[in-house]
């Protein structure tokens, strides 16, 4: 029994030696990054929410002067029509399209204009609306704008 008593410390020895040494890594008042966030700041009950983040960067839609239930059907009726410039895009980026497009109208710049910009704002991941679609499309915006 002293040989298996006697393994044991220089064992224990070992673990208690490597919880300190790897205790004093990292503790040299440098953040790791590969580790993330560290401290409060990290745990998830005091992180902002995403809805309330949100909120602090774009006002809602409603205060920008547009009707939420017409800025909806535009997202539907463009998410239906061209999956392709919708796929992996959240509404408010889709919504982003019309409005913007309105925001040139009421600020008076040419139609041609106005669906030239559409195409560059419809474009998603490479994949380009033609100018058949780009005018269809700022024909989906008219509802918004009205």
């Amino acid at each position: 029994m002293g040989a298996v008593g006697a393994g044991r410390v220089p064992i224990t020895g070992l673990a208690v030696a490597a919880v300190l040494l790897l205790g004093a890594c990292g503790s040299d008042g440098v953040p790791d990054d590969r580790t993330g966030p560290q401290g409060p700041a990290a745990t998830t009950d005091v992180m902002p929410q995403h809805d309330e983040h949100d909120d602090h960067e774009h006002p809602p839609r409603a205060t920008q002067g547009y009707d939420p239930q017409r800025l909806a059907e535009f997202v539907a009726a463009f998410r239906a029509q061209y999956p392709q410039f919708a796929v992996g895009r959240d509404d408010d980026d889709i919504a982003d399209i019309a409005i913007e497009s309105c925001d040139d109208l009421a600020n008076n710049v040419d139609e041609r204009v106005v669906t030239a910009h559409i195409v560059d704002r419809a474009e998603h991941d490479g994949v380009v609306p033609t100018p058949e679609q780009a005018r269809t499309i700022h024909g989906l915006t008219g509802a918004v704008c009205s």
